[in-house]
């Protein structure tokens, strides 16, 4: 092939490839504005179910995810008449086939108003009959898996087979949207400073005259374990019991606890702060924690025989269970030490 000849063919590829890439650029550009706009158009539609009642929603950044797994996309105030009715938020996280994406509205007297399955990558017929609209959990009243949530106060359990009804053969897909609904309760339970959450602080002491830091630091002898600060509670001057707060790597996250142990070396009650694993909201239930009350510092804690796994977060369990087991004894070999 002659060299001029190799020069025109180059320059009609290249015109080739000029009016097509226009072509392709056109045509975003004549899209994309309307797949905006269709995304929009679904996303005011979804906030209007899971939010019956509200005049409009105005987007806020005061709701935030204590989940790094979960992932808030977007918060919106729902307008009422005479004021805020509550807070809606879109929020992602992970399920059994992928990310799963939801709208969930709470109410500003702490009730769950509507529940919406954005998106579900989860097993046909299964698992992805969470967004299915004829898929019911309920066939007599006709209710589906996320409409069951309407309603429901967030001191509820929120616990799968016993206040929440499973996907048939999903319980992983039910844990993980229950779950998602969960943070998102408890996010905005903290934002407006209304309370009521399942997941609330709950006492590890008993009550005493006086509550004070310790004079002293508590560690811990098992690697991975971080003492983050210590309290002393005495009656009549003489020191009754302790807590500490504490964190340790857990199944893909971190999970953080407060224990109380008695001096005579008995756990006087546990509260799980945090569990930034995928589905470890699932253990903060208050079931969960107070199981360990009652249990003496320096016996052995194992998940499957003293102490029950919460369904759907066995792993997480695990890695509660080894962080309490480890603090308890750290405390009551602190509080027979003397010093604190």
């Amino acid at each position: 092939m002659k060299r001029w000849q190799m020069i025109k063919l180059g320059l009609i590829l290249a015109m080739y490839c000029i009016v097509g890439c226009v072509g392709l650029a056109f045509v975003y550009n004549s899209t994309s504005k309307t797949i905006a706009q269709r995304q929009e158009a679904d996303l005011q539609a979804g906030l209007r179910e899971v939010f019956p009642k509200a005049t409009g929603f105005t987007p806020t950044d005061m709701v935030k995810s204590a989940n790094p797994k979960v992932i808030f996309n977007a918060a919106y105030t729902a307008d009422g008449p005479s004021g805020p009715l509550g807070i809606a938020v879109k929020v992602q996280g992970p399920s059994y086939g992928g990310d799963t994406t939801l709208l969930v509205g709470v109410s500003s007297e702490g009730i769950i108003t509507g529940v919406k399955v954005l998106e579900n990558k989860d097993t046909p017929g299964l698992g992805a009959n969470a967004a299915n609209a004829t898929y019911y959990v309920d066939k007599a009243t006709k209710t589906t898996f996320a409409g069951q949530f309407a309603g429901k106060k967030l001191t509820d359990a929120f616990e799968v087979k016993k206040d929440v009804i499973p996907i048939t053969s999903a319980t992983i897909t039910s844990r993980s949207i229950t779950n998602l609904v969960q943070v998102v309760g408890k996010a905005v339970s903290d934002a407006l400073g209304i309370g009521g959450s399942s997941q609330g602080t709950t006492p590890v002491v008993p009550p005493t005259d006086t509550v004070r830091p310790s004079s002293r630091p508590v560690t811990s002898s098992v690697s991975g374990v971080s003492i983050l600060e210590t309290s002393v509670t005495t009656r009549g001057g003489v020191i009754v019991s302790a807590s500490v707060k504490a964190t340790a790597k857990s199944y893909d996250g971190n999970v953080t606890v407060i224990v109380g142990v008695s001096v005579d070396g008995t756990i006087t009650g546990v509260q799980i702060v945090s569990c930034t694993d995928g589905l470890g909201n699932l253990i903060m239930t208050p079931a969960f924690a107070q199981q360990f009350a009652g249990k003496k510092a320096g016996t052995p804690l194992e998940v499957g025989t003293n102490v029950d796994a919460v369904s759907g977060a066995t792993f997480s369990s695990k890695g509660a269970t080894a962080l309490v087991e480890a603090t308890a004894e750290a405390l009551a070999k602190a509080l027979a030490g003397g010093g604190l």
